[in-house]
């Protein structure tokens, strides 16, 4: 009952293909049959559609809410760093 063995007797048992050349042909049916489907329900079917997609949004959501710079970030760490350090003197260093 080797490994082998088992495998090509499970392969019995559930009908599918042993050798990694048939398991590779299987999945690209399966991926066939995944595109077929998403074209059929209007989804993405390439990952550079969806890319545009995300683009899409992106810049959308940059047009309604406008460009957020990182030197308004560095303004308020200015800030905190102030009042730690007002914090720091008036209660001590712990």
């Amino acid at each position: 009952s080797s490994p082998f063995q088992r495998m090509q007797k499970r392969a019995e048992r559930f009908n599918v293909p042993v050798s990694l050349e048939s398991k590779k042909a299987a999945r690209a049916v399966n991926m066939d049959k995944l595109k077929e489907r998403a074209q059929r329900f209007g989804l993405n079917v390439s990952s550079v559609s969806k890319k545009s997609e995300d683009d899409e949004k992106l810049k959308k959501r940059k047009e309604r809410f406008g460009i957020v710079t990182s030197s308004a970030g560095a303004g308020a760490t200015e800030d905190t760093e102030a009042k730690k350090r007002k914090r720091a003197e008036r209660f001590g260093i712990v």
